[in-house]
């Protein structure tokens, strides 16, 4: 019996240190990154420029470089002040980093005066896609342009309102 136990003993130690040396370790590196805090500062705000009151129902297009033009119906646009331009926000974040860029989605933004609102619709971005990269220092701009809507003999007035551009790493 003592034959069997010493047998036992030693190849229970055989089979240990056999699986002790076929174990194998990694040293797995970890890590994350913190990027700066990603700010949107407006520095021009978005006119569509002076208009007479439109005869038939009339669509304004402003373009991103900040130029008005007729896409539809029957009005003028004039050169008087206040004139057109687009909306332009600078943009500051952790260098080459890329980001997403939110515009407002149509029949979400209004301009009014008084009970009187005109749509603004179909945002558009000088970057075509709403996505860009901040530079080495960090540092990034974009314009946006978009589309007023005005019914037949929209009343005069100085219309107004306000809407929101958001931007986030992606």
């Amino acid at each position: 019996m003592k034959k069997i136990t010493i047998t036992m003993l030693a190849i229970a130690m055989i089979a240990f240190f056999a699986n002790d040396a076929m174990a194998q370790t990694e040293n797995t590196d970890a890590g994350a990154k913190i990027l700066a805090a990603m700010t949107i500062t407006e520095s021009a705000d978005m006119h569509f420029g002076t208009m007479t009151v439109p005869s038939t129902i009339a669509e304004v297009d402003l373009a991103v470089g900040g130029s008005v033009t007729i896409a539809s119906g029957t009005l003028t646009l004039l050169a008087q002040a206040p004139t057109s331009h687009a909306a332009a926000y600078d943009i500051t974040g952790d260098a080459n980093a890329t980001y997403a860029i939110t515009l407002p989605t149509n029949g979400s933004v209004f301009i009014t005066e008084g009970a009187t609102p005109m749509p603004v619709i179909d945002f558009v971005c000088s970057y075509g896609a709403l996505t860009s990269t901040l530079d080495g220092s960090g540092d990034d701009n974009f314009t946006v342009g978009a589309t007023l809507q005005l019914a037949n003999a929209q009343p005069a007035g100085t219309y107004t309102g306000t809407f929101d551009v958001s931007v986030a790493y992606n």
